[in-house]
C-alpha cells in the first residue's frame, strides 16, 4: 500500500521523453503524462475515495497534499482549484491508462475510487506505451472524412491556434482526436478507430466511457454515431444531439 508521505520526489520524467514521475522508495516510479493528473492521483492514493469537490477548493484536501509533499514537488504543479474538476480524475483512466481507477454514480457529485489493494497496478506502463501521436496527414484524412466537423454535434472544428481568445462556445470549436473504442477497452491506433470531436463532445464521451461497464462496439453512439443513436451505458437515445440525424428526427426519437 502506497503512502504519499513516503514519496521521495515528484519530478519531470527522466526515464521517458515526456511527462512526470512520482518516485517512491526502492526506485518504484509512477509515470504520468499530464500535469493535472498528478493532483487527482495523489488525492486518490491518500484518501482512496474522492470527488470533484476535492478539486474545486471546497475542502482542504489539495492544501493537505501540498503540505505533506513540501519541497518534494514543484508546488505550482498542483493548483489550488481546477476549473474542469473532472479531468484530473477521468484522465487517469482515459489518458494515463490506470484501469484500476473507477467512477461511481452517473449524476451529482460523482465519486472516484482507487482501492489500496490496487496501488501496485499504477506502476504498469503498458496502456500509455500503446498510444501513438497522429501524424498531420492522418489528422487531415480524418477531418476530410467528416467535412471538418465534429462527428457528434457537427460543429466546424478548428485548431486552437486558429481560435480567437474570446470566441463564443469555444469548446465547440476546439478540435480533438478521439479513439472511438478507447485503448483501455481494446481499441487500436488505426485510422478507422479515430474520430474528430469538439472539446465539449469529447469531454462528454469521456465522462460516460469512464463509468460504462457494457461491451464497447459499434452499437453504441459514442463509438459509431454514424450507425447508432443509443448510448449503451445509459440506454439513452441521443439522436437529437447528433447532427447527422437532423432530418427525420421525430421518427427516430420514437424508435
Amino acid at each position: 500500500m502506497l503512502q504519499i508521505e513516503d514519496i521521495i520526489e515528484v519530478r519531470k520524467a527522466t526515464l521517458h521523453d515526456r511527462g512526470y514521475e512520482i518516485v517512491f522508495p526502492d526506485n518504484k516510479i509512477i509515470w504520468l503524462t499530464k500535469r493535472r493528473t498528478i493532483a487527482g492521483l495523489l488525492l486518490l492514493i491518500k484518501y482512496e475515495t474522492c470527488s470533484e469537490a476535492d478539486l474545486v477548493g471546497a475542502n482542504d484536501r489539495l492544501k493537505e497534499i501540498k503540505r505533506i509533499l513540501g519541497t518534494k514537488i514543484n508546488q505550482s504543479w498542483i493548483s489550488d482549484r481546477y476549473g474542469d474538476a473532472n479531468k484530473p480524475f477521468s484522465e487517469l483512466w482515459t489518458e494515463e491508462g490506470f484501469s484500476s481507477v473507477h467512477a461511481e454514480g452517473l449524476k451529482g457529485n460523482r465519486q472516484y475510487v482507487l482501492k489500496k489493494e490496487d496501488h501496485d497496478t499504477l506502476f504498469n506502463e503498458n496502456a500509455k506505451s500503446t498510444r501513438v501521436q497522429l501524424s498531420k496527414s492522418d489528422q487531415e484524412q480524418i477531418l476530410a472524412r467528416q467535412n471538418n466537423r465534429c462527428n457528434f454535434c457537427g460543429a466546424i472544428l478548428k485548431r486552437s491556434t486558429d481560435i480567437a481568445p474570446h470566441s463564443f462556445a469555444k469548446d465547440r470549436l476546439t478540435m480533438e482526436f478521439d479513439h472511438r473504442i478507447p485503448i483501455d477497452r481494446g481499441g487500436e491506433n488505426t485510422l478507422t478507430n479515430y474520430q474528430a470531436l469538439c472539446h465539449y463532445c469529447n469531454k462528454c464521451k469521456r465522462q460516460i466511457c469512464f463509468i460504462c461497464d457494457k461491451e464497447c462496439d459499434e452499437t453504441c453512439a459514442l463509438v459509431a454515431p454514424e450507425k447508432s443513436s443509443i448510448v449503451k451505458a445509459t440506454n439513452e437515445n441521443v439522436v437529437d444531439r447528433l447532427v447527422r440525424y437532423a432530418v427525420g428526427i421525430s421518427d427516430l426519437l420514437n424508435q
